[in-house]
């Protein structure tokens, strides 16, 4: 039995990854609505509520692209060099920004920060789950059955991908 942390903003935090994985010891410490800023901020409180994971499972920024700031990449590194560094005996796992079917959103944004993730991955020895790919056809344009009517949330079926693609990982 693993402790598994899961962090991010609301595409974490809705939905039951302790009910996914029943044979685990899972913290969902999603927040809605929260930014890479936000996050950063709450660093220490996580660091006070969390205690020796065996993985941590990281995704965040869509709050901030949504709203048109695409400069995430210094805090997002600051968030994993402190967490690379709290727990240093933990598997860390920055899981790729999915993509949106939002008007004025530019997907091939999100796949450059995504590129640039990697590299932070790289950097701190840690993993990247690469979840863009399975929730864009071949054309590059977003499963429209994995997203919720917003364009940005998960439906069911995106859950089920996100949640195997999880346990593949896990195996």
């Amino acid at each position: 039995m693993s402790n598994i942390i899961f962090i991010g903003d609301s595409l974490t935090q809705w939905f039951d990854w302790a009910g996914r994985f029943p044979g685990h010891r899972v913290m969902n410490l999603g927040v809605s609505g929260e930014t890479v800023e936000g996050l950063f901020a709450r660093g220490e409180y996580i660091r006070s509520i969390v205690a020796n994971p065996d993985f941590i499972f990281l995704m965040t920024g869509i709050n901030n692209i949504v709203n048109g700031q695409h400069d995430i990449l210094f805090l997002y590194r600051e968030i994993i060099h402190s967490l690379t560094t709290w727990y240093n005996k933990s598997e860390m796992i920055i899981q790729s920004i999915l993509p949106v079917g939002l008007p004025g959103i530019n997907n091939n944004a999100i796949q450059g920060i995504n590129r640039r993730l990697i590299d932070i991955a790289r950097e701190y020895h840690a993993d990247y789950l690469d979840l863009y790919r399975l929730f864009v056809d071949a054309k590059g344009n977003p499963v429209s059955e994995y997203l919720s009517d917003d364009g940005v949330h998960l439906a069911k079926n995106g859950y089920k991908t996100w949640s195997d693609a999880v346990e593949r990982y896990l195996k």
